[in-house]
């Protein structure tokens, strides 16, 4: 991958940026972000959110009516009922209606950088992460800040909320846990490298499992902090979040390799080569299998057995992992002629979406 594309994926609140751990800077490109709900599909990208018609891909309605080149949007959002909560590049962080975009029912404006990743939601209580260092903790209903926790540099990833708990992936090199009460860090966990996606946590045993661009995929327990176990053999870097599939911890690293070790000790079960640059990671498709989207816009799902049972492509670039809801495969991809693609989960090609002018 070359140096254009490794800017451009470093930021991305694990949709992708140009690296900047200032408040300010250079206007950014990204990729899509992409948020399914029940009936929709809404789409951030550039200077519109769209919502969509997720059953045939008609575009419902934009945010906001009119575009500008001064407003631009990646981050994924938040959908809550009739509320749908985002962030933009112009350092605005945004309640509206999901019965109509510009319905605006409170804006946060004291944030000084960009929102670029997704928010995370508990009850009433929102945690944004923000360019300019910070994580702000919002009242969903006033949009009053509520704690700020100040890092050292831009915070990309969306947090994940585990009860008392909020855990934050950074660039500094280390995953925060922090109290969802007050914001208060109650342990960090160190990494080899900068961790740009969210880690994924397991209930069951209480492990938090989590990859970085320092070629290696740890596992720690969510109460202590301790970590359980380390894998780094052979690793390149690591971008997104693994999956918990069949009782098997998945995930690729950049140059394709997919492992499969056993999530409680970290050994290897089985490996594969997806053929290709992977930066978006695996998309879990539950009691069936896996899909791997590679950089080049090949898609290929392996059954649990491992087997290849379909492959499909689409033109441009993959940089994000695609959802998979219901039996519906919605994939984002930047420099091709749609900003969003569908398949079933048979491989089946479905609507496209492509902005109207």
């Amino acid at each position: 991958m070359n140096k254009k594309v490794v800017k451009l994926m470093i930021l991305a609140g694990f949709a992708v940026l140009i690296l900047s751990g200032c408040a300010a800077g250079v206007r950014a490109e990204s990729t899509p972000g992409l948020t399914v709900s029940d009936s929709h599909v809404y789409l951030a990208y550039q200077t519109n959110l769209y919502q969509i018609d997720k059953s045939n891909g008609a575009e419902v309605d934009r945010f906001p009516e009119k575009s500008s080149a001064s407003l631009v949007m990646y981050a994924p959002p938040v959908v809550d009922g009739s509320d749908l909560f985002f962030g933009d590049l112009a350092n605005d962080f945004y309640r509206v209606s999901t019965e109509d975009l510009n319905q605006i029912k409170w804006s946060f404006t004291e944030g000084k950088g960009w929102y670029q990743a997704k928010a995370a939601l508990q009850d009433d209580l929102l945690v944004v992460p923000c360019t300019d260092r910070n994580i702000y903790a919002l009242d969903a209903e006033s949009g009053n800040r509520l704690w700020t926790y100040e890092g050292d540099f831009a915070f990309i990833a969306e947090p994940i909320i585990v009860d008392e708990k909020v855990i934050v992936s950074t660039q500094e090199h280390h995953v925060l846990v922090l109290d969802i009460n007050t914001g208060e860090e109650i342990y960090r966990v160190e990494m080899n490298g900068a961790v740009l996606s969210a880690p994924l946590y397991d209930a069951e045993t209480g492990t938090a499992y989590v990859g970085s661009l320092g070629k290696e995929m740890i596992a720690f327990d969510l109460e202590t902090g301790q970590t359980k176990w380390s894998y780094s053999e052979n690793l390149d870097t690591i971008w997104a979040t693994p999956i918990l599939l069949d009782d098997e911890l998945i995930f690729a690293d950049k140059t394709g390799k997919i492992l499969a070790l056993d999530p409680e000790n970290g050994s290897v079960l089985w490996s594969k080569d997806a053929g290709g640059t992977v930066i978006a990671g695996l998309s879990a498709v539950a009691d069936k299998g896996f899909l791997v989207a590679r950089e080049d816009g090949n898609l290929f799902f392996y059954g649990l057995e491992q087997s290849n049972d379909w492959t499909a492509s689409v033109v441009g670039n993959v940089y994000t992992a695609p959802i998979v809801d219901g039996d519906q495969i919605f994939v984002p991809v930047i420099k091709a002629d749609a900003l969003l693609y569908t398949f079933n989960l048979s491989g089946l090609p479905g609507w496209t979406f492509t902005p109207a002018k």
